[in-house]
C-alpha cells in the first residue's frame, strides 16, 4: 500500500509544485480530514507577517491522526514558493511520514545524517529516520544551527504529549499550531506549551 501511495504523491509533487497543494494521505490509511487548500495558505501567510519575530514554528499534536502530513508539508511548500527558505523538520518518528511523502530512502543520509534538499528550490527536509542515526535527538541544536540558514523552521511533532522529547521540542520552538480532533485534546497539548515562551499562534481542529 505504501509504494502505491509514494508513487501517487510523487506524481502529485511533480504536477502540483507550481500550483495545488498537496493530498498526502498516510495517516494508517484512514482519511485525515477535510483540510482546505485555503488552510495552508492562510497559515503560510500568516507565519510570513510574523517572520521577523518567529522563526521556529512547532506543528503539534497529541495524536498523528490529529496532524495530518498534508498541514506542515503543504505550508512548507507555500512557504517555499514564495521565496522563503524553509527547512522542514518531522518527528513522526514510527512512520517517518514526510519522507514518504517526498519518496526519500531512509538510507539515503548514510552514516552523516543532514538535511536533503526536496523538489522545491527553497525547501529542505530533515527527515524522521535521520533522529534513528542520532545518539539523542538534539532537536534545539539542529534548529538553533539552522536559524541562521533557513527564513523558517518548522517542526513537525505529531505525537508531542506522549513523546519523552516534549520539553526540549517545544524549548526548540519560538511559535506553535495545535492540531487536534477535539477541545480536551487542544487544551492538554495548550497546557503542555504555556509554561515554555512558546507562542501559540493557533488551533487547528481536525474533522473527525
Amino acid at each position: 500500500m505504501h509504494n502505491i501511495l509514494k508513487r501517487s504523491i510523487l506524481s502529485k509533487l511533480k504536477k502540483q509544485k507550481s500550483e495545488k497543494a498537496i493530498d498526502a494521505n498516510l495517516a494508517d490509511d484512514k482519511e485525515p480530514g477535510d483540510i482546505r487548500e485555503e488552510s495552508y495558505e492562510l497559515i503560510a501567510e500568516q507565519i510570513t507577517r510574523l517572520e521577523k519575530k518567529y522563526k521556529s514554528i512547532l506543528f503539534a499534536s497529541g495524536q498523528p491522526a490529529s496532524l495530518p502530513v498534508t498541514i506542515p508539508v503543504n505550508v512548507a511548500i507555500g512557504l517555499a514558493k514564495n521565496n522563503k527558505r524553509c527547512l522542514l523538520i518531522d518527528l513522526d518518528l514510527k512512520r517517518d511520514a514526510i519522507a514518504k511523502v517526498f519518496d526519500l530512502d531512509s538510507n539515503e543520509n548514510g552514516l552523516c545524517p543532514r538535511a536533503v534538499q526536496t523538489e522545491f528550490e527553497n525547501l529542505q527536509l530533515w527527515p524522521a529516520h535521520n533522529f534513528t542515526q542520532l545518539k539523542q535527538m538534539n532537536i534545539k541544536a539542529i534548529v538553533q544551527k539552522a536559524l541562521d540558514r533557513f527564513d523558517f523552521i518548522l517542526i513537525n511533532a505529531p505525537s508531542l504529549l506522549s513523546s519523552l522529547d516534549r520539553r526540549q521540542i517545544i524549548s526548540a520552538a519560538q511559535a506553535a499550531f495545535i492540531c487536534t480532533k477535539s477541545s480536551s485534546e487542544a487544551a492538554k497539548v495548550a497546557e503542555l506549551i504555556k509554561p515554555s515562551d512558546c507562542v501559540v499562534l493557533g488551533n487547528t481542529q481536525i474533522p473527525l
